[in-house]
Protein backbone atom coordinates (compact mmCIF):
# COMPACT_ATOMS: atom_id res chain seq x y z
CA UNK A 1 0.00 0.00 0.00
CA UNK A 2 1.22 3.51 -0.84
CA UNK A 3 0.15 7.09 -0.07
CA UNK A 4 -1.92 5.97 2.93
CA UNK A 5 -1.38 9.25 4.79
CA UNK A 6 -2.44 11.35 1.78
CA UNK A 7 -5.57 9.44 0.77
CA UNK A 8 -8.75 10.18 2.70
CA UNK A 9 -11.37 9.45 0.03
CA UNK A 10 -12.00 6.71 -2.54
CA UNK A 11 -9.60 6.63 -5.51
CA UNK A 12 -11.51 6.56 -8.79
CA UNK A 13 -8.65 6.66 -11.31
CA UNK A 14 -4.90 6.15 -11.62
CA UNK A 15 -2.53 7.27 -14.38
CA UNK A 16 1.17 7.16 -15.18
CA UNK A 17 2.22 10.34 -17.00
CA UNK A 18 5.87 9.75 -17.76
CA UNK A 19 8.34 8.75 -20.46
CA UNK A 20 11.91 7.54 -20.56
CA UNK A 21 14.31 10.44 -20.33
CA UNK A 22 18.05 10.76 -19.88
CA UNK A 23 19.54 13.23 -17.46
CA UNK A 24 20.89 15.36 -20.30
CA UNK A 25 17.41 15.70 -21.83
CA UNK A 26 15.66 16.68 -18.60
CA UNK A 27 14.85 15.06 -15.28
CA UNK A 28 16.07 11.47 -15.58
CA UNK A 29 13.29 8.87 -15.56
CA UNK A 30 12.73 5.25 -16.51
CA UNK A 31 9.24 6.17 -17.71
CA UNK A 32 7.42 4.92 -14.61
CA UNK A 33 8.20 7.58 -12.00
CA UNK A 34 5.34 10.09 -12.30
CA UNK A 35 2.11 8.50 -11.05
CA UNK A 36 -1.21 10.17 -10.24
CA UNK A 37 -4.27 9.07 -8.30
CA UNK A 38 -7.66 10.81 -8.42
CA UNK A 39 -9.92 10.86 -5.35
CA UNK A 40 -13.53 11.80 -4.74
CA UNK A 41 -14.43 15.00 -2.90
CA UNK A 42 -14.94 14.93 0.86
CA UNK A 43 -18.29 16.76 0.64
CA UNK A 44 -20.16 17.90 3.73
CA UNK A 45 -19.44 21.13 5.57
CA UNK A 46 -17.04 22.76 5.17
CA UNK A 47 -16.07 20.02 2.75
CA UNK A 48 -12.99 19.52 0.60
CA UNK A 49 -12.72 19.27 -3.19
CA UNK A 50 -11.41 16.23 -4.99
CA UNK A 51 -7.68 15.62 -4.82
CA UNK A 52 -4.85 14.43 -7.02
CA UNK A 53 -2.37 12.19 -5.21
CA UNK A 54 1.00 12.10 -6.92
CA UNK A 55 4.57 10.83 -6.86
CA UNK A 56 7.50 11.76 -9.05
CA UNK A 57 9.94 9.21 -7.64
CA UNK A 58 8.21 5.95 -8.44
CA UNK A 59 6.22 5.81 -5.23
CA UNK A 60 9.02 6.44 -2.73
CA UNK A 61 7.21 9.58 -1.59
CA UNK A 62 3.72 10.97 -2.29
CA UNK A 63 2.03 14.34 -2.06
CA UNK A 64 -1.49 15.61 -2.70
CA UNK A 65 -3.19 18.70 -4.10
CA UNK A 66 -6.78 19.92 -4.35
CA UNK A 67 -8.55 20.34 -7.68
CA UNK A 68 -9.55 23.88 -6.81
CA UNK A 69 -11.95 24.33 -9.72
CA UNK A 70 -14.20 21.51 -8.46
CA UNK A 71 -16.68 22.20 -5.70
CA UNK A 72 -16.70 20.37 -2.39
CA UNK A 73 -19.74 18.37 -3.51
CA UNK A 74 -18.60 17.78 -7.11
CA UNK A 75 -16.94 14.44 -7.76
CA UNK A 76 -14.53 13.67 -10.60
CA UNK A 77 -15.02 10.55 -12.75
CA UNK A 78 -11.76 9.97 -14.61
CA UNK A 79 -8.48 11.53 -15.70
CA UNK A 80 -5.93 11.23 -18.48
CA UNK A 81 -2.50 12.53 -19.46
CA UNK A 82 -3.13 14.87 -22.41
CA UNK A 83 0.09 16.29 -23.78
CA UNK A 84 1.71 18.32 -21.00
CA UNK A 85 -1.51 18.49 -18.97
CA UNK A 86 -3.34 16.28 -16.50
CA UNK A 87 -7.05 16.39 -17.40
CA UNK A 88 -9.88 15.47 -15.04
CA UNK A 89 -13.50 15.10 -16.16
CA UNK A 90 -16.55 15.46 -13.93
CA UNK A 91 -20.12 14.39 -14.60
CA UNK A 92 -21.31 16.46 -11.63
CA UNK A 93 -19.70 19.61 -13.01
CA UNK A 94 -20.30 18.79 -16.71
CA UNK A 95 -16.81 20.05 -17.53
CA UNK A 96 -13.14 19.16 -17.69
CA UNK A 97 -10.39 20.53 -15.46
CA UNK A 98 -6.72 20.65 -16.33
CA UNK A 99 -3.35 21.69 -14.92
CA UNK A 100 0.19 21.37 -16.30
CA UNK A 101 1.82 18.16 -15.04
CA UNK A 102 5.16 19.89 -14.45
CA UNK A 103 3.48 22.49 -12.23
CA UNK A 104 1.62 19.85 -10.22
CA UNK A 105 4.94 18.18 -9.47
CA UNK A 106 6.37 21.54 -8.39
CA UNK A 107 3.35 22.35 -6.25
CA UNK A 108 2.66 25.54 -8.23
CA UNK A 109 -0.21 24.45 -10.46
CA UNK A 110 -3.30 26.48 -11.23
CA UNK A 111 -6.34 24.49 -12.32
CA UNK A 112 -8.51 25.63 -15.22
CA UNK A 113 -12.15 24.63 -15.76
CA UNK A 114 -13.38 24.21 -19.35
CA UNK A 115 -17.08 23.63 -20.05
CA UNK A 116 -17.09 24.69 -23.70
CA UNK A 117 -18.85 22.10 -25.87
CA UNK A 118 -20.35 19.98 -23.10
CA UNK A 119 -24.13 19.56 -23.23
CA UNK A 120 -26.31 19.96 -20.13
CA UNK A 121 -27.29 16.63 -18.50
CA UNK A 122 -24.80 14.84 -20.81
CA UNK A 123 -21.81 15.03 -18.53
CA UNK A 124 -18.50 13.18 -19.04
CA UNK A 125 -17.86 9.76 -17.49
CA UNK A 126 -14.56 8.64 -19.04
CA UNK A 127 -11.66 10.06 -21.03
CA UNK A 128 -9.06 8.54 -23.37
CA UNK A 129 -6.21 10.38 -25.07
CA UNK A 130 -3.60 9.51 -27.67
CA UNK A 131 -1.73 12.77 -27.30
CA UNK A 132 -2.28 16.50 -27.19
CA UNK A 133 -4.51 16.64 -30.27
CA UNK A 134 -6.50 13.38 -29.98
CA UNK A 135 -8.79 13.08 -26.96
CA UNK A 136 -12.17 11.37 -26.67
CA UNK A 137 -14.65 11.71 -23.81
CA UNK A 138 -17.78 9.61 -23.35
CA UNK A 139 -20.70 10.35 -21.09
CA UNK A 140 -24.34 10.32 -20.21
CA UNK A 141 -27.04 9.66 -22.74
CA UNK A 142 -24.72 8.07 -25.29
CA UNK A 143 -22.83 11.33 -25.88
CA UNK A 144 -19.29 11.20 -27.27
CA UNK A 145 -17.06 14.27 -27.32
CA UNK A 146 -13.77 14.95 -29.10
CA UNK A 147 -11.06 17.52 -28.46
CA UNK A 148 -8.08 18.52 -30.54
CA UNK A 149 -7.12 21.01 -27.82
CA UNK A 150 -8.53 20.43 -24.34
CA UNK A 151 -7.77 24.03 -23.35
CA UNK A 152 -10.37 25.15 -25.90
CA UNK A 153 -13.08 22.64 -25.00
CA UNK A 154 -14.76 19.78 -26.85
CA UNK A 155 -17.06 19.15 -29.79
CA UNK A 156 -19.85 16.59 -30.01
CA UNK A 157 -19.10 13.55 -32.18
CA UNK A 158 -22.22 11.57 -31.30
CA UNK A 159 -25.22 13.30 -29.74
CA UNK A 160 -27.03 10.26 -28.40
CA UNK A 161 -28.37 9.30 -31.82
CA UNK A 162 -26.71 5.86 -31.79
CA UNK A 163 -27.65 5.02 -28.19
CA UNK A 164 -29.17 6.87 -25.24
CA UNK A 165 -27.45 4.63 -22.70
CA UNK A 166 -24.70 6.07 -20.53
CA UNK A 167 -21.21 5.24 -21.82
CA UNK A 168 -18.78 4.20 -19.09
CA UNK A 169 -15.48 3.53 -20.89
CA UNK A 170 -13.65 4.36 -24.12
CA UNK A 171 -10.38 3.04 -25.51
CA UNK A 172 -8.62 3.23 -28.86
CA UNK A 173 -6.14 1.09 -30.74
CA UNK A 174 -5.10 4.11 -32.81
CA UNK A 175 -6.54 7.46 -33.88
CA UNK A 176 -9.04 5.79 -36.23
CA UNK A 177 -10.21 2.69 -34.37
CA UNK A 178 -11.95 3.22 -31.03
CA UNK A 179 -14.60 1.43 -28.96
CA UNK A 180 -16.92 2.79 -26.28
CA UNK A 181 -19.00 0.63 -23.93
CA UNK A 182 -21.71 1.37 -21.42
CA UNK A 183 -24.94 0.47 -19.74
CA UNK A 184 -27.21 -2.35 -20.89
CA UNK A 185 -24.53 -4.14 -22.92
CA UNK A 186 -23.97 -1.12 -25.16
CA UNK A 187 -20.95 -1.23 -27.50
CA UNK A 188 -20.09 1.45 -30.08
CA UNK A 189 -17.23 1.42 -32.57
CA UNK A 190 -15.68 3.93 -34.95
CA UNK A 191 -13.29 3.21 -37.82
CA UNK A 192 -12.68 6.83 -38.76
CA UNK A 193 -11.67 8.55 -35.53
CA UNK A 194 -15.23 9.29 -34.52
CA UNK A 195 -16.67 10.88 -37.66
CA UNK A 196 -19.24 8.09 -37.45
CA UNK A 197 -20.07 5.67 -34.63
CA UNK A 198 -22.11 2.49 -35.00
CA UNK A 199 -23.63 -0.08 -32.65
CA UNK A 200 -22.08 -3.51 -32.19
CA UNK A 201 -24.07 -6.40 -30.75
CA UNK A 202 -22.62 -7.39 -27.40
CA UNK A 203 -22.38 -10.89 -25.93
CA UNK A 204 -25.79 -12.51 -25.55
CA UNK A 205 -24.85 -13.60 -22.03
CA UNK A 206 -24.51 -9.93 -21.03
CA UNK A 207 -27.93 -8.79 -22.27
CA UNK A 208 -29.17 -6.07 -19.94
CA UNK A 209 -25.85 -5.97 -18.06
CA UNK A 210 -23.76 -2.80 -17.74
CA UNK A 211 -20.28 -2.85 -19.28
CA UNK A 212 -17.63 -1.12 -17.16
CA UNK A 213 -14.52 -1.23 -19.31
CA UNK A 214 -13.12 -1.92 -22.78
CA UNK A 215 -9.56 -2.47 -23.96
CA UNK A 216 -8.52 -2.74 -27.62
CA UNK A 217 -5.55 -5.06 -28.24
CA UNK A 218 -5.99 -4.58 -31.97
CA UNK A 219 -8.35 -3.00 -34.45
CA UNK A 220 -10.61 -6.07 -34.25
CA UNK A 221 -9.52 -7.65 -30.94
CA UNK A 222 -11.24 -6.18 -27.89
CA UNK A 223 -11.81 -7.19 -24.27
CA UNK A 224 -14.82 -6.02 -22.26
CA UNK A 225 -15.46 -6.32 -18.53
CA UNK A 226 -18.94 -6.31 -17.05
CA UNK A 227 -20.80 -5.37 -13.89
CA UNK A 228 -21.64 -9.07 -13.54
CA UNK A 229 -17.98 -9.95 -13.07
CA UNK A 230 -17.51 -11.55 -16.50
CA UNK A 231 -14.84 -11.00 -19.15
CA UNK A 232 -15.46 -11.43 -22.89
CA UNK A 233 -13.30 -10.94 -25.96
CA UNK A 234 -13.74 -10.70 -29.71
CA UNK A 235 -11.18 -11.13 -32.47
CA UNK A 236 -13.44 -10.10 -35.34
CA UNK A 237 -14.67 -6.67 -34.37
CA UNK A 238 -17.67 -7.89 -32.39
CA UNK A 239 -19.13 -10.33 -34.90
CA UNK A 240 -18.69 -13.09 -32.30
CA UNK A 241 -17.80 -13.07 -28.62
CA UNK A 242 -16.08 -15.61 -26.36
CA UNK A 243 -16.10 -15.61 -22.58
CA UNK A 244 -12.74 -15.86 -20.85
CA UNK A 245 -13.20 -17.27 -17.36
CA UNK A 246 -10.75 -16.48 -14.58
CA UNK A 247 -10.55 -17.26 -10.85
CA UNK A 248 -13.70 -15.77 -9.33
CA UNK A 249 -15.37 -14.78 -12.59
CA UNK A 250 -19.14 -14.51 -12.67
CA UNK A 251 -19.39 -12.65 -9.35
CA UNK A 252 -18.68 -9.08 -8.31
CA UNK A 253 -17.53 -6.71 -11.05
CA UNK A 254 -14.71 -6.31 -13.57
CA UNK A 255 -13.85 -2.64 -13.19
CA UNK A 256 -10.71 -2.04 -15.25
CA UNK A 257 -8.35 -3.64 -17.78
CA UNK A 258 -4.89 -2.27 -18.56
CA UNK A 259 -2.15 -3.76 -20.75
CA UNK A 260 1.50 -2.78 -20.40
CA UNK A 261 2.52 -4.73 -23.52
CA UNK A 262 0.65 -6.81 -26.04
CA UNK A 263 1.10 -9.85 -23.79
CA UNK A 264 1.22 -8.51 -20.22
CA UNK A 265 -1.97 -7.03 -18.82
CA UNK A 266 -3.85 -6.47 -15.58
CA UNK A 267 -7.50 -6.62 -14.53
CA UNK A 268 -9.31 -5.15 -11.53
CA UNK A 269 -12.03 -7.45 -10.20
CA UNK A 270 -13.91 -7.50 -6.92
CA UNK A 271 -15.76 -10.38 -5.36
CA UNK A 272 -19.26 -10.21 -3.92
CA UNK A 273 -17.76 -10.06 -0.40
CA UNK A 274 -16.60 -7.37 -1.41
CA UNK A 275 -12.85 -7.83 -1.79
CA UNK A 276 -10.83 -6.07 -4.47
CA UNK A 277 -8.30 -8.07 -6.47
CA UNK A 278 -5.79 -7.49 -9.25
CA UNK A 279 -5.23 -10.26 -11.80
CA UNK A 280 -2.42 -10.57 -14.32
CA UNK A 281 -2.03 -12.14 -17.74
CA UNK A 282 1.25 -12.81 -19.56
CA UNK A 283 -0.29 -14.32 -22.71
CA UNK A 284 -2.53 -11.58 -24.04
CA UNK A 285 -5.53 -12.39 -21.87
CA UNK A 286 -5.84 -16.11 -22.54
CA UNK A 287 -5.25 -16.91 -18.86
CA UNK A 288 -5.34 -14.82 -15.70
CA UNK A 289 -3.99 -15.35 -12.18
CA UNK A 290 -4.55 -13.44 -8.97
CA UNK A 291 -1.80 -11.21 -7.56
CA UNK A 292 0.32 -11.21 -5.54
CA UNK A 293 2.33 -14.29 -6.38
CA UNK A 294 3.90 -16.43 -3.69
CA UNK A 295 2.97 -16.11 -0.03
CA UNK A 296 2.35 -12.35 0.09
CA UNK A 297 -1.17 -10.93 0.53
CA UNK A 298 -3.06 -7.99 -0.94
CA UNK A 299 -3.71 -5.09 1.45
CA UNK A 300 -7.30 -5.22 2.71
CA UNK A 301 -9.72 -3.32 0.48
CA UNK A 302 -13.28 -3.34 -0.86
CA UNK A 303 -12.51 -2.77 -4.54
CA UNK A 304 -10.05 -1.45 -7.11
CA UNK A 305 -11.68 1.02 -9.49
CA UNK A 306 -8.69 1.67 -11.71
CA UNK A 307 -5.25 0.41 -12.69
CA UNK A 308 -2.21 1.99 -14.30
CA UNK A 309 0.34 -0.28 -15.99
CA UNK A 310 3.70 1.08 -17.15
CA UNK A 311 4.61 0.45 -20.78
CA UNK A 312 8.30 0.72 -19.91
CA UNK A 313 8.08 -1.96 -17.19
CA UNK A 314 5.41 -4.65 -17.64
CA UNK A 315 6.13 -5.92 -14.11
CA UNK A 316 4.87 -2.68 -12.54
CA UNK A 317 1.23 -1.77 -11.90
CA UNK A 318 -0.63 0.63 -9.61
CA UNK A 319 -4.19 0.17 -8.39
CA UNK A 320 -6.60 2.60 -6.78
CA UNK A 321 -9.98 2.12 -5.15
CA UNK A 322 -12.00 1.90 -1.96
CA UNK A 323 -10.35 0.91 1.29
CA UNK A 324 -11.52 -1.81 3.65
CA UNK A 325 -15.00 -1.33 5.13
CA UNK A 326 -15.53 1.69 2.84
CA UNK A 327 -13.69 3.94 5.30
CA UNK A 328 -11.33 5.69 2.88
CA UNK A 329 -9.44 5.16 -0.35
CA UNK A 330 -6.49 2.96 -1.20
CA UNK A 331 -3.58 2.85 -3.64
CA UNK A 332 -1.25 -0.10 -4.07
CA UNK A 333 1.92 -0.65 -6.04
CA UNK A 334 2.97 -4.06 -7.35
CA UNK A 335 6.32 -4.85 -8.90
Amino acid sequence: EVAASQIVQEVVDVAICDSQQCGECGIQSDGCQKVFGLTLSAGGLPGLPAEVIWTQDGGATFDDTNITTLGANEDPNAMACVGANLVVVSEDDEALHYAPIANILLGTESWTRVATGFVATKGPLDIFSLGRTFTWIVGEGGYIYFSADITGGVTVQSAGSVTVNDLQSVHGFDTLNLVAVGNLNTILVTRNGGSTWSLVTGPTALAGINLNVVWMRGADEWLIGSASGRLFYTRNGGSTWTEKTFPGSGAGQVRDIQFATNNVGYMAHDTAAPVGRILRTTNGGQSWYVLPEGTLTMPDNDRFNALAACEEDPNLVYGGGLGANAIDGIMVKAN
